[in-house]
């Protein structure tokens, strides 16, 4: 018997030192919307591409507006995205640079980034154009909303 049963002599345990551990069966049903995102590689890249370029313009002309009102600069920016609900994982913005600030269930993420060029969103945005390993989660990141759109008409009810 194993020794950490002693305690337990009710139990049979078994002992393995080596192995595999089991994966779980059956995989996730992926959205519709995903699953296009995925078959577009170029037209969605290049949506998402487009807008945060805009957004990182956007945010170079606000922190010029600031230099000259003399205020100090900011350290870092709100971005919002929507993303597939049902399987990206709101904590694993970190790999693209951002900082989970809220989430909802029905897919609005609102985060922080301190690159102002995001620039690991846009590696992974190349990744995801271009067909190299790391890029497909991409397809579920499915808007990354502008800038000017405010986060209460996003998250409020009505």
């Amino acid at each position: 018997m194993v020794e950490s049963s002693q305690g337990f002599p009710h139990i049979r345990l078994r002992l393995t030192t080596e192995g595999r551990a089991a994966s779980p069966s059956g995989g996730g049903k992926n959205n519709p919307i995903t699953v296009v995102n995925l078959g577009n590689r170029q037209g969605h890249g290049s949506k998402l591409k487009s807008s945060v370029d805009s957004l990182i313009f956007e945010w170079q002309e606000t922190q010029e507006e600031r230099e000259q009102e003399e205020k100090p600069p900011l350290k870092s920016r709100r971005i919002i995205l929507e993303i597939d609900p049902d399987s990206f994982n709101p904590d694993g913005l970190k790999a693209y640079g951002i900082e989970l600030i809220a989430d909802t269930e029905d897919g609005y993420i609102i985060g922080a980034s301190a690159d102002l060029e995001l620039s690991e969103l846009q590696k992974k945005i190349e990744k995801f154009i271009n067909e190299q390993y790391g890029g497909n989660r991409v397809a579920e990141i499915w808007e990354v909303i502008d800038g000017k759109k405010k986060p209460e008409l996003i998250l409020s009810p009505n």
